[in-house]
């Protein structure tokens, strides 16, 4: 019986090592032809690979120098050297830095630009928010700061009218509640 059972797992053992051998055959075939499409993808998956590192360096070196620069425009807003790196390396960031030197000098000329170059944009909305202009975004905060101020004045009718140009969004509730209490406003 020893001998029965020896053969029976030699030849288990034989058919486990022929379906690998099978097996083998079968992925070498396949490689060999699909051969060119393998190397491609894993060439391909490489390329990406090195233009994600070398883009994530490039981005790394643009934060770093315009960060720099910006530091340098803390200390010294009117360095032009710093201005023009800020402005080829950080865009958003140079146009915080523009608007925040008009805004503080009033520059009403920057602030334009600010506008001009990109009103959608919350920096364009800011400036177009410190040049008195109702646009976008700002519209409803400027409507209700003007008739903040002329509740203040006392002319509550005026107010009114101005605060009901809030139909919605964030402040519609605020405009709404200034509207209706106005502590120097007559009832008729």
């Amino acid at each position: 019986m020893a001998l029965k059972d020896n053969i029976k797992a030699l030849q288990s053992e034989l058919s486990a090592q022929e379906e690998l051998i099978k097996n083998v055959i079968r992925g070498e075939r396949f490689f060999k032809r699909h051969k060119r499409s393998i190397i491609a993808v894993v060439a391909i998956a490489a390329v990406l690979l090195v233009v994600y590192s070398i883009n994530g360096v490039i981005k790394e070196n643009n934060l770093k120098v315009s960060n720099e620069a910006y530091g340098t425009l803390l200390v010294f807003p009117t360095n032009e050297q710093a201005i023009n790196t800020l402005k080829s390396k950080n865009k958003p960031l140079y146009r915080a830095f523009v608007f925040k030197e008009a805004a503080k000098n009033g520059d009403n000329t920057s602030l334009q630009t600010l506008i001009d170059e990109d009103s959608s944009d919350i920096i364009g909305q800011l400036a177009a928010y410190a040049l008195g202009k109702e646009s976008g975004l700002m519209s409803d905060f400027v409507a209700l700061q003007s008739g903040y101020e002329l509740i203040k004045e006392g002319k509550s009718d005026e107010a009114s009218l101005k605060l009901m140009t809030i139909t919605s969004g964030a402040l519609f509730e605020l405009a709404r509640g200034l509207e209706h209490y106005q502590p120097n406003r007559q009832e008729k």
